[in-house]
């Protein structure tokens, strides 16, 4: 397979010579290629005369091709990467680590040019999207607000002056339904409406519950609506509104169901000098070993290898509680010689995913404690003679429900000129507010013990772990950027952007340890006690012993109340940062475009807020590139794209779980000193006859660590696994097993997290005309390299590589009324990861070992159906 990726690549790279990013209208008529007009500079430009790495699709691409969701988009985008499970996307390695809230993503995402977290609006249909376009590389003079690792902007279709409508529909396998359809068309002279609504069920999961209950993957019942007014104020101001409004509710998490439930190849024993295969044990939660249950209970179902399989008794949904209502609004003033534009927007929802936490049917089993010194089923001989070892029965129902209520403001106000001399510039002052809650909390409401805790305040909710913050963010920017035409072929352009970000809110917690260690053993607390409020000791608050740095954003000291027992604690702190461009392009003829750029781009610093540790804050991020491209089209036939860039990335932020003695993985934030990013891309269309187009796409990505040092990997906090750089000797060992609990590691020369070095998009279309109408038939082809979803290069963190095989035929009858559209997806069924993460279970395993549990994020099996489209 490599041999004949890297030949297809090699000839590739040799018959097109150049690269960059461009996508045709379409294959039919003649064969050459279509401009496309982008505004990825905020003015509309052929996609050939922008100095910057963009690809672009637009409705009609996707159509032609299939791209009908945000992976498709990263399929055939150079760079770009997206993590289905956890709905995270990066590009050339810089990109968003974590779902806090209070840590924006690197990748910013634009609807209309307005700012917005969320990835729903890149996915939506071709009905409702006229054209996407993405970025590769720091935005930070037009995109300023976490552009970073680039920006994507969606831009939706408009009103037409014409009446006109379209309706869609689409049958699929596991029982999918679409049905969608806009109509548009004059109001009065100089007013223009449009309006769209979109209904999404599927019944049918990809993934099946053996204990008997609902099935899940992709199981949706989704709706969405818009009404957009566009028109004329006078003769100088026009205007454009949309308001929408949007409910789904699915089952099981955003990208699916993660993992295949719990099967002798999920879990591994991590022994020293080791690591090898496990005999798979229950799920656990930190030390809490209500979660552990040997295999051999009988209680315990296993899925027998079948990764698309789970066995769980709990209810897992994906939903928004209430409709997301989002306004956008554009308005225009037309001078001599310039346009002043205001572009703003609001969005809130309120979003909740529930989960069985346990990942099992398990309904209870009993654990003899203390099991901790001789075997995981017998007392220890010094317990028994003093009538210590007392069973606890576990009833391991563990719900987890994860919330985020969430509303923004953006606004923004520039001026540009629209003069055609040799002078052209934008001014522009950004503001962006957003207030949100993020809830989240594990509970175990069939145990009895958790509501009545000893020595602590009651627990009526049964609470094992709560987290929550309360959080309100403001940025504030003002940029401008000219672009001078100071020779014939030379193009001189000079951007800056000055940001302030500031964040301020509450983070509150409480955490239960159930039936550890540090709760049932007699030698700590010299009682047995089932239950253990370690709020306070976990969530101290307080910085470590001979640290002194005052930058770690909390506002005085934690405090519990003694009413609830929720701890709480303010934070606060504010960064700013100048960033810009400055670039130089060669245009020799109107098919050649090189260019040399420096872009600066920049982050603001984040909480990993809602876990009250010592150092909830990272500091800002920011990165150095330099790139080089050439875009050129070859006898109107053949256009290639090529860029190569080189990235100095400091100050990474990245989340990384961590095991304590006692209780829960936590999520620590850390910033990573230094990372470089290089590669190169290329973008290639080539039309050699009428109707036949071809489209290939390659990347070369080289994204690594080059300096950060003493990073405990909460899989295997003691640097026992093969691979590991530990620069520490071991530390204190677990009271109860002997085993060592944490040394930190070297990660100088680790991969950045969900980073491919290589990879392969190939798409051939070609459209047969008939008297009727016409076939159009397209295959595509993808590859991806093998990807870590860690900062520590493991094979229990790997993703091998993956390929997959898309194929669509479409019928268009000759006055392009309607199209019927057979389509299929994964044609080979491929059962190949997305992503591959890794906890670490603990309880007792001889020789002082611990269970590793894999979770594996599989890409959607084979699907396939049929759409109708109507046009009138």
């Amino acid at each position: 397979m490599n041999r004949r990726f890297y030949l297809l690549a090699a000839s590739a790279l040799v018959s097109a010579t150049v690269a960059g990013a461009a996508h045709a209208q379409g294959a039919g008529g003649s064969n050459t290629i279509e401009e496309l007009v982008i505004t990825a500079e905020k003015r509309e430009q052929s996609l050939q005369d922008v100095p910057v790495a963009v690809s672009a699709f637009t409705s009609e691409k996707r159509d032609l091709i299939g791209i009908s969701s945000v992976q498709d988009i990263t399929n055939f985008t150079p760079g770009l990467a997206y993590s289905a499970g956890t709905d995270r996307i990066s590009l050339r390695g810089i990109g968003r680590l974590t779902n806090n809230l209070a840590s924006e993503p690197g990748v910013a995402t634009y609807v209309d040019g307005i700012y917005t977290s969320s990835t729903v609006e890149v996915g939506r249909s071709p009905l409702f999207v006229d054209r996407v376009e993405i970025l590769r590389g720091p935005q930070g003079t037009l995109y300023g607000r976490n552009s970073i690792g680039g920006a994507i902007n969606a831009i939706s279709k408009r009103p037409t002056n014409d009446f006109s409508g379209e309706i869609r529909g689409s049958y699929g396998n596991y029982n999918r339904r679409v049905l969608e359809g806009t109509v548009s068309g004059p109001i009065t002279e100089g007013l223009r409406f449009r309006l769209g609504a979109s209904m999404i069920k599927q019944d049918e999961g990809w993934f099946h519950n053996i204990a008997g209950g609902p099935d899940e993957g992709d199981v949706r019942d989704e709706k969405y609506f818009e009404g957009q007014v566009e028109g004329d104020l006078g003769e100088n101001v026009d205007f454009w509104l949309k308001v929408a409004r949007g409910k789904y509710d699915n089952r099981s998490a955003p990208g699916g169901r993660t993992g295949g439930g719990l099967t002798p190849q999920d879990t591994a024993l991590i022994t020293p000098g080791s690591l090898t295969p496990g005999v798979g044990y229950g799920f656990a939660f930190g030390q809490n070993v209500v979660a552990l249950g040997p295999a051999r209970n009988s209680t315990f179902v296993t899925t027998g290898g079948d990764l698309r399989a789970f066995s769980t008794n709990g209810d897992t949904f994906n939903r928004l509680t209430d409709y997301s209502d989002q306004i956008q609004t554009n308005v225009t003033f037309h001078m001599d010689g310039a346009d002043l534009k205001y572009i703003g927007g609001f969005q809130h929802y309120k979003y909740a995913l529930q989960s069985d936490f346990d990942a099992t049917a398990l309904i209870s089993y009993t654990i003899p404690l203390n099991p901790g010194l001789t075997s995981p089923t017998t007392c220890n001989p010094t317990f028994v003679a003093l009538n210590i070892c007392r069973p606890l029965v576990a009833r391991p129902n563990v719900v987890s429900l994860y919330q985020e209520n969430k509303e923004w403001f953006s606004h923004e106000l520039n001026l540009s000129s629209t003069n055609d001399g040799p002078l052209q510039w934008i001014l522009g002052a950004y503001l962006y507010n957003e207030k949100y809650k993020q809830p989240f909390q594990i509970t175990l409401p069939d145990q009895a013990e958790l509501a009545t805790p000893s020595g602590a305040p009651a627990n009526p909710n049964r609470l094992i772990y709560y987290t929550d913050q309360s959080m309100e963010a403001w940025s504030r920017a003002a940029f401008g950027q000219i672009d001078w035409q100071f020779t014939d072929t030379l193009k001189l352009t000079a951007g800056l952007r000055y940001t302030t970000d500031k964040k301020k809110g509450v983070e509150a917690g409480r955490l239960f340890c159930f039936g550890c260690s540090a709760a049932v053993d007699p030698r700590i607390l010299g009682s047995f006690t089932p239950v253990l409020d370690i709020t306070t000791s976990t969530f101290s608050g307080v910085r470590p012993a001979g640290v002194t740095d005052p930058q770690n954003g909390v506002i005085g000291p934690a405090i519990t109340d003694a009413a609830t027992g929720i701890r709480r604690r303010g934070l606060y702190d504010t960064w700013d940062a100048w960033t810009g461009t400055l670039g130089l392009q060669w245009q020799p003829d109107s098919d050649t475009l090189a260019y040399a750029k420096y872009s600066r781009g920049y982050k603001a610093g984040g909480f990993n807020s809602g876990t009250i540790t010592a150092f909830p804050e990272t500091d800002s991020e920011s990165v150095d590139a330099y790139e080089l491209g050439l875009k050129k089209d070859w006898s109107g036939s053949l256009q290639t794209n090529v860029s190569a860039f080189y990235y100095d990335y400091q100050d990474a932020q990245v989340p990384v779980s961590t095991q304590p003695p006692v209780g829960p993985s936590t999520s620590i934030f850390y910033n990573i000193p230094k990372a470089r990013s290089m590669g190169i891309e290329l973008e290639s269309i080539w039309q050699p006859v009428r109707n036949l187009q071809i489209l290939f796409n390659y990347s070369f990505l080289d994204a690594t660590i080059r300096e950060s040092c003493c990073i405990t990997d909460g899989a295997d906090p003691a640097a026992v696994a093969p691979g590991a750089k530990p620069v520490s000797s071991l530390g204190p060992v677990d009271p109860i097993t002997g085993a060592p609990t944490s040394r930190g590691q070297d990660l100088s020369g680790n991969h950045l997290p969900v980073a491919p070095r290589n990879k392969v998009s190939f798409n051939a279309n070609y459209t047969w005309e008939f008297e009727p109408g016409s076939l159009t038939g397209s295959v595509s082809y993808v590859w991806r390299d093998k990807v870590y979803s860690s900062i520590f290069d493991r094979a229990y963190y790997e993703a091998p590589a993956r390929s997959q095989i898309d194929a669509r035929i479409a019928w268009k009858d000759l006055e392009d009324r309607y199209t019927v559209i057979l389509y299929g997806k994964n044609l080979t069924d491929q059962e190949d990861f997305d992503t591959m993460s890794a906890t670490r279970q603990t309880g007792y395993v001889p020789g002082g070992a611990y269970n590793l549990n894999r979770t594996y994020v599989l890409v959607p099996p084979r699907t396939y159906g049929i759409e109708l489209q109507y046009r009138w």
